[in-house]
């Protein structure tokens, strides 16, 4: 589960290329580095909990940041775009099932000068327990 963050991220920064920053949170982030993208695991439900498995849908959140110019929506439009066609539908690893849009949100930020979206992708995995 966690270890698909950095997974999400190497796929997301190929299709995004090399102009936007990407992270993951396991480096330091220079926040002032626009365009940039950046990739969390948010939370995780639990789905099921019957008999020795446990079976957790966790949610990622891809961030997506630029400045607020005249092509910022231009630019978003094509990294959202991006990050559907690269991230929705796609299976990270065999344990997984594939990632799934849930949702797409507006970031708020203090500094008027940047615009942000974030969209969320989920998947179930199941985890084993104790069978004893």
């Amino acid at each position: 589960m966690f270890s698909v963050v950095p997974l999400i991220a190497t796929r997301l920064a190929d299709a995004l290329g090399a102009g936007w920053d990407v992270a993951d949170g396991t480096r330091p982030l220079d926040r002032r580095t626009l365009p940039r993208a950046d990739v969390r695991l948010e939370d995780a439900s639990l789905t099921n909990a019957s008999g020795p498995n446990v079976t957790l849908q966790p949610r990622y959140v891809l961030a997506l940041v630029v400045n607020a110019e005249a092509t910022a929506y231009a630019a978003l439009d094509a990294a959202v775009d991006t990050a559907i066609a690269r991230v929705h539908h796609w299976r990270p690893g065999q344990q997984h099932m594939r990632l799934a849009m849930q949702g797409l949100r507006s970031m708020d930020f203090a500094d008027q000068a940047l615009i942000g979206f974030e969209l969320i992708f989920a998947l179930t995995t199941t985890r084993p327990g104790c069978n004893e």
